[in-house]
């Protein structure tokens, strides 16, 4: 087995590791150990530049007390215009919100948003000085967990991966039967700490990630990440670790992966998310909700806007008809007076010989000047009226 040289400065202090806590069914893999059941997933990384530790209980439900516990996690919603001002506008605002989501989304992994850690930091490669290349990537000491055809081509291009991306060169152990005396998160932490001495000595920029599942009925579990110290303080850091493990996590859950494609996944995978500073869940979540009020206060806008070019459009539709109806009153009017005036005829006073009086045809009038009774026949003839027509 290969060992890195020398190359950075020595922590030789014990490892500071995080862990999880998983329970689920087994990954059966060729030995009579590996029984279905139940499995129990303990992950975590170590530090190598404090003896302090910490742990904690990772899952999918929920949190009690600290811990994590696994389980199925899932969510749904909906919602829709109800506004009619939306109506102009729901089906282009709708198709481009739908894109900007599926543009998050795209780049979140939509069917691991809820159980892979966001990464939320922008990191840089580890320098190739801060890393001393061994020549061999894995251990497989179940000596039947990379069996089948194609399974080490795919881990150890897995590694790879994760190490072009990262600069930090990962070894994979897959413990065999002597793991079982290791029961507790402490005694692998330890044993962690040691192996990694053994693996690398002093080059700091290596992670070991220990797998081994329980040779007993219940299946259960362990997997650790232990950064050296320069990985960790520039790359490896709790939420790269976090990354990694969950990863591991999502694809152990997938039968369809024989276990060489399960490793190749998680790392290939946790390569590109330590790598690439992403939203996190609570910004998403921010963006989807800035994005609804923007869309329904567009909507209400619209609305409004409608409403009152509705009620401009009305008022000026009756506007216009009252001046029509104007229009026409004194149309009828005018037509009015001058079908009267047809029917005055101006009239010479018989008694006082003035001019200035007219009198509506088959009416009595007076002489506006003498006053003198005068009535005009349908003729206009006019006569002095003296109470009688005789």
């Amino acid at each position: 087995m290969g060992r890195g040289g020398g190359g950075g400065s020595s922590h030789s202090s014990s490892h500071s590791s995080s862990s999880h806590s998983h329970s689920g069914s087994s990954r059966s893999s060729g030995s009579s150990y590996r029984s279905s059941g139940s499995s129990y997933r303990s992950s975590g990384s170590s530090y190598r530049s404090s003896g302090s530790s910490y742990s904690r209980h990772s899952g999918r439900s929920g949190y009690s007390g600290g811990s994590r516990y696994s389980g199925s996690s899932g969510g749904g919603g909906g919602g829709g215009c109800f506004s009619n001002g939306c109506s102009a506008i729901t089906f282009p605002f709708m198709i481009f919100l739908l894109a900007v989501i599926v543009g998050l989304f795209q780049g979140l992994r939509f069917e691991t948003v809820y159980e892979v850690e966001r990464s939320t930091i922008q990191r840089e490669p580890l320098p190739s000085s801060k890393c001393e290349a061994i020549d061999e990537w894995y251990q497989d000491d179940w000596g039947d967990w990379i069996d089948e055809s194609g399974e080490e081509s795919s881990v150890i291009t897995g590694l790879e991966y994760f190490y072009n991306k990262t600069g930090v060169q990962p070894y994979l152990w897959i413990m065999g039967e002597e793991g079982g005396e290791y029961q507790s998160e402490e005694s692998v932490e330890e044993l962690s700490d040691y192996k990694y001495k053994e693996l690398f000595g002093d080059d700091e920029g290596h992670l070991l990630v220990i797998f081994r599942e329980y040779p007993n009925s219940s299946g259960n579990y362990i997997v650790t990440a232990t950064p050296g110290y320069d990985a960790e303080t520039q790359v490896m850091d709790d939420q790269a670790k976090e990354i990694l493990l969950d990863y591991i996590d999502y694809y152990y859950e997938d039968s369809d992966l024989n276990e060489g494609r399960l490793f190749y996944e998680a790392f290939t995978e946790a390569g590109d998310r330590i790598m690439t500073k992403q939203l996190s869940l609570e910004a998403l979540v921010g963006i989807v909700v800035v994005i609804i009020i923007l869309f329904i206060g567009i909507c209400i806008t619209v609305s409004i806007i409608k409403k009152r070019r509705a009620a401009v459009k009305k008022q000026k539709a009756k506007q216009a008809q009252a001046e029509k109806d104007k229009k026409q009153i004194e149309q009828n009017q005018k037509k009015y007076q001058e079908e009267l005036a047809k029917t005055y005829v101006t009239v010479i006073c018989p008694n006082c010989g003035s001019t200035d009086t007219s009198i509506r045809k088959g009416t009595v009038g007076y002489c506006n000047y003498c006053g003198t009774a005068m009535k005009a026949d349908e003729n206009g003839t006019v006569v002095i009226w003296n109470g009688t027509d005789t």
